[in-house]
């Protein structure tokens, strides 16, 4: 009888054991699968194609119409900026908005 109650004991212990093993693995599969999301996303910010990490500059333009006449222009240049902003490049004499 004292056999069987060890015996029980022990393969209890080993079931608890392997259950909380089992769970923390997955938990820190969870957390490793979050962690290479978030660098991927940002690997996929610094390719170039994207265009999230522009900003706009605004620069004077000055247009010469023929005759001595001269007009004034904007135009917005795309420059690169730290924080995550797009950015739409528009030539002089061009209408955009904010």
């Amino acid at each position: 009888m004292k056999k069987k109650v060890i015996t029980f004991v022990s393969i209890c212990i080993v079931a608890v054991s392997s259950y909380l093993i089992f769970n923390q693995s997955s938990e820190v599969k969870k957390v490793l699968n979050l962690t290479l999301a978030r660098i991927e996303s940002l690997a996929n910010n610094e390719s170039g194609g994207s265009h999230s990490w522009l900003q706009p500059k605004t620069e004077r333009c000055r247009l010469e119409l023929g005759g001595g006449w001269v007009t004034s222009s904007v135009e917005r240049i795309c420059v690169f900026c730290a924080v995550p902003y797009s950015c739409t490049a528009v030539p002089c004499g061009e209408t955009f908005y904010n």
